[in-house]
């Protein structure tokens, strides 16, 4: 009894311990005692991953892998892997992201599974278009939309509370706040896009697209429900690094030639030459303010003596008005230096040849003095004022040209008496005219100078 005993013990012990050696081997091998699905994925490079490592998603690990075997077709050439998810309840969505990543730079690599990210969009609330959950969504690949996702949620939002990028956008006081996904597998969106809500043969759906309209590309087909993300070896990632280097190089050195010493000297010299132009216009402007302001009661004076001499020239007309159509002597269309001219063989009729060629001389020369130094103050004064007062002075002397000219048309009809009258007004606005020919003459070189010199 007490050998049979013995005997059956070390039979259990056998077998316990052949149990757990063919457990060990199938757990080292990465064999799962699991009966869920066994999922199959293809990638071009599994980067130096073995059968046994984790499959984590969201960072928790939920299943290993389990087999990975070469398949050699040439240029077709493939890896296939194997793996099962051990935890129970947990589900592959459509369209995830499946990569190998690897703990730190030389840490354990692992079987990463990203669920479809959500996206969200924001869109004018224009008239009567609706978003509603589980509305398509639409984009065009190659040269044809296709139904890529659905809306996962939907509400209307203040604009104002949107992020400011997308305010600048959108011109209404409440906007869509969309949030999308993407369920075709394969399919890798930039991060940003715009959308619109369109009807598409009676349904509503929701079309995106890239920010700069780039056509997207159809993605290849693959027997897989996944995205699947290619790994990067480390010496792929140095070669990239180094062409970014190289082209960071290329373009410092483009740069460098472009801004030799000479060119930055250049540059430098512009900068310094714009300085002193706006230091020195800053000074010249000050400085027209300056004669503006000194010149104020030499501008009254020339302005009171024009008036002065326009009030005789109004007597003379006045005089020829009496005895003529008073339409003949209002102001005509005839710019003041064509009136002068008229003006100058009307008054050899009156005075003397000397007299009248000195008095139409200085005429001509209050007119054009009168008209310099208006541009003059124009140009060199902010007071709208003293802008207004001496145009207005202009437009009288003009007038008074006009009207003296078209008043001594009639000379020949005026009697002994009105003539001397004429003859004696005229004598007198000569003097004035000569004084304020003087005077103008020194007022106009004033402002002319200061102009030639700034």
């Amino acid at each position: 009894m007490k050998l049979k005993s013995s005997s059956f013990k070390v039979g259990i012990l056998t077998l316990v311990a052949l149990t757990i050696l063919i457990f060990t081997i199938l757990w080292v091998k990465g064999r799962a005692f699991s009966s869920a699905e066994r999922i199959e994925v293809h990638f071009k490079d599994v980067n130096g991953m073995r059968a046994g490592s984790g499959v984590q998603m969201m960072g928790l690990r939920v299943g290993q892998v389990e087999e990975i075997t070469p398949v050699i077709d040439g240029e077709k050439s493939y890896v296939k892997l194997k793996f099962v998810i051990t935890e129970p309840h947990i589900t592959i969505p459509k369209a995830s992201i499946i990569s190998i990543q690897q703990s730190g730079l030389i840490g354990e690599q692992f079987l990463e599974i990203t669920p479809p990210k959500t996206k969200t969009l924001y869109l004018p609330v224009i008239g009567n278009q609706i978003a509603y959950k589980n509305d398509p969504i639409q984009i065009k690949l190659d040269d044809k939309f296709y139904d890529v996702g659905y809306i996962k949620d939907t509400r209307i939002v203040v604009t104002k509370a949107i992020p400011l990028e997308m305010q600048e956008r959108i011109k209404t006081t409440h906007s869509y706040k969309i949030d999308y996904v993407v369920n075709l597998p394969g399919l890798i969106l930039p991060e940003f896009m715009k959308g619109e809500l369109i009807k598409d043969k009676g349904v509503n759906k929701m079309r995106i697209a890239p920010l700069d309209n780039v056509a997207l590309s159809y993605p290849p087909a693959k027997n897989s429900p996944y995205t699947i993300i290619e790994p990067m070896r480390l010496s792929d990632f140095m070669d990239l690094q180094y062409k970014a280097a190289a082209s960071l190089t290329e373009t410092n050195m483009k740069v460098n030639d472009l801004l030799s010493e000479k060119v930055i000297a250049d540059l430098k010299q512009s900068v310094v030459n714009i300085n002193e132009l706006t230091a020195q216009a800053t000074t010249t402007m000050e400085k027209a303010e300056k004669l503006i302001e000194t010149s104020n009661n030499d501008l009254d004076k020339m302005m009171k003596m024009a008036d002065s001499f326009t009030n005789d020239f109004h007597r003379i007309t006045k005089i020829a008005a009496d005895i003529g159509e008073d339409s003949k002597f209002k102001p005509t269309l005839f710019e003041a230096t064509e009136a002068l001219t008229k003006l100058t063989n009307n008054l050899n009729k009156i005075l003397d040849n000397t007299d009248a060629k000195q008095l139409a001389s200085d005429l001509n020369s209050i007119v054009s003095n009168i008209n310099e130094i208006s541009t003059s103050v124009n140009m060199m004064t902010k007071d709208q004022k003293l802008k207004d007062k001496v145009l207005l002075t202009v437009e009288h002397v003009n007038k008074a040209m006009i009207d003296i000219s078209n008043a001594l048309e009639v000379v020949n009809s005026l009697d002994e008496c009105q003539k001397k009258d004429v003859s004696k007004t005229l004598t007198d606005v000569a003097a004035t005219a000569h004084n304020l020919r003087k005077f103008t003459d020194k007022l106009n070189k004033r402002f002319l100078l200061f102009r030639l010199m700034f």
